[in-house]
């Protein structure tokens, strides 16, 4: 069973996966982008085409962590394919001109990936990522750059609209049936890690 968590920044995504970790040693924990992913590399303004070129970094780093996943009965994932959809995607759109182009196309380039079973989702509303954010680190940056209050919330609307679309959406981007759980991360961290446990106690392979 290969599950794969996603959400935006301040979803609560990692300390949601880091508290997993303590609860099930049955299951194989990873991540993306991977130990052996180069940081360095990223472009950091927000183009089309720089988001273009990132979008076949993180696929190849994808492809390298295909050994991995694929060694283990029961996987999570802190963020996969769709995080690259939903980060890449706005920018990328700019050269397709459409957002369904768009996102077929990316999935066209991923077909040799392995998807996941399940998606779990946390959907947290703006105002709330961007405390936490606030609250975790003193500048608001995306890959080294510095931004506004008000730029990123409108990066964040982009990023979460590209995920509800995708998620929303499945049917049209995949023949394979991806079961989607949708977690409300507005409420306490453990809340949500309640609701999370349940879902994938239900889930994983005995």
């Amino acid at each position: 069973m290969f599950i794969t968590i996603e959400g935006i920044d301040g979803s609560g995504k990692t300390t949601l996966v880091n508290s997993l970790r303590k609860i099930f040693n049955n299951i194989h924990f990873t991540r993306e982008p991977t130990d052996k992913f180069q940081l360095a590399n990223l472009k950091t303004l927000s183009t089309p085409s720089n988001s273009f070129y990132n979008f076949f970094l993180f696929t190849y780093d994808r492809l390298e962590h295909q050994e991995e996943i694929n060694g283990y009965k029961n996987v999570i994932c802190d963020r996969y394919l769709a995080s690259s959809i939903a980060y890449e995607g706005p920018m990328i759109e700019g050269l397709f001109g459409d957002r369904k182009e768009t996102v077929l196309w990316m999935m066209e380039v991923s077909k040799m990936l392995k998807l996941p079973d399940m998606i779990i989702y946390l959907d947290a509303n703006l105002d709330v990522a961007l405390e936490r954010i606030r609250n975790s680190r003193k500048n608001l940056n995306f890959r080294g750059k510095q931004l506004s209050i008000l730029e990123e919330r409108e990066g964040l609307k982009a990023i979460q609209d590209y995920y509800e679309y995708f998620l929303g959406n499945m049917k049209m981007f995949t023949q394979k049936q991806i079961k989607i759980e949708k977690i409300d991360a507005n409420s306490s961290m453990e809340d949500v890690l309640y609701k999370a446990e349940n879902i994938i106690n239900k889930t994983i392979e005995k």
